[in-house]
């Protein structure tokens, strides 16, 4: 089975909820941080099909022995402000310009591990047609043994300190890559893997981002006090849940789709029993065609709102 990121040699997975931090309304809301702590990633790591100058380049995995890993976006990509790197594709799709702003997953400094997840990103994005925005998390804000690695703010607290940053710097990269495109993009879309889908989670149930729709791979919850924020929320922009049925954490992504079910949000969700802690392309696939409305008479979501963080 080809999958878009696949995270190999699992030391270690920090369940979701294994730590608590306050929320808004002041009750102990589970971390939603969950994600492995992994090897970097082997040279049989998929890799970006679009930029074909970097072929070779996407097929090597940087060790955290290389010098060259600490450079946050891989070699092939391009940079943005504020360390985002950024896919283009050389066929963008008929209809509209679609922009994926992909969420990394947990990222040790210097390892070089985003790399993968990048490439998978892109590879993505170049089968569909679409651009590609990969931000960076913040460090201090990891679930446990991770505090210090690349991660994103899923605990209130971690919110509040980071997340008005994190949406200005979105913003800044946006709009030098559609400079650099040439034209704005139409619908915006946020794919989130691992801890990334655990942010994207909050993102969306928050309704913190006029969005076309999210994608949770490996990652997401339904935790109560997710479902308390998605009670009182108005943008609900539809949610693709994907999940392995290997994943050792499988059962938050199946308790969010449960979730979304009562909440009677937009959603569509897909497990893969075989899979472990990845995004397969056949999940990658159902996202987009369910967030474009193409699969068996689904109203296309959202009303091409493209618009900006908020």
């Amino acid at each position: 089975m080809r999958s878009l990121v696949t995270v190999l040699s699992l030391a270690a997975l920090v369940a979701a909820g294994a730590s608590a931090s306050a929320n808004g309304d002041g009750t102990s809301a589970p971390r939603p941080g969950a994600a492995p702590a992994a090897s970097a990633p082997s040279a049989a790591a998929p890799t970006a099909s679009a930029p074909p100058a970097a072929a070779s380049a996407a097929s090597a995995a940087a060790s955290p022995q290389d010098p060259a890993a600490a450079r946050w976006c891989a070699p092939e990509l391009a940079s943005l402000p504020g360390e985002v790197c950024a896919f283009l594709p050389s066929r963008p799709a008929p209809g509209p310009r679609v922009l994926v702003i992909f969420l990394h997953g947990v990222v040790q400094p210097d390892s070089g591990w985003q790399w993968a997840q990048q490439r998978g990103a892109a590879r993505a994005g170049a089968r569909h047609g679409a651009a590609v925005m990969m931000p960076r998390g913040r460090r201090g804000i990891g679930p446990n043994s991770m505090e210090d690695w690349w991660c994103w703010p899923t605990a209130s607290a971690a919110q509040t300190a980071h997340e008005d940053a994190l949406l200005a710097e979105w913003d800044a990269a946006r709009a030098e890559l559609e400079r650099r495109a040439g034209a704005r993009f139409e619908r915006v879309l946020v794919f989130g893997f691992s801890n990334g889908a655990y942010y994207a989670t909050s993102l969306a149930m928050r309704g913190r981002l006029p969005v076309d729709g999210y994608a949770a791979f490996a990652g997401g919850s339904g935790a109560r006090y997710l479902q308390r924020a998605g009670a009182q929320t108005k943008l609900r922009a539809p949610v693709f849940v994907g999940w392995g049925g290997k994943d050792p954490a499988h059962k938050d992504q199946v308790a969010l789709a449960k979730m979304l079910r009562t909440l009677k949000w937009p959603s569509r969700s897909l497990g893969k029993p075989r899979a472990g802690h990845a995004m397969t392309d056949e999940q990658v696939d159902e996202a987009f065609a369910f967030l474009s409305g193409r699969r068996g008479g689904d109203k296309a979501p959202g009303r091409g709102r493209g618009a900006r963080t908020r």
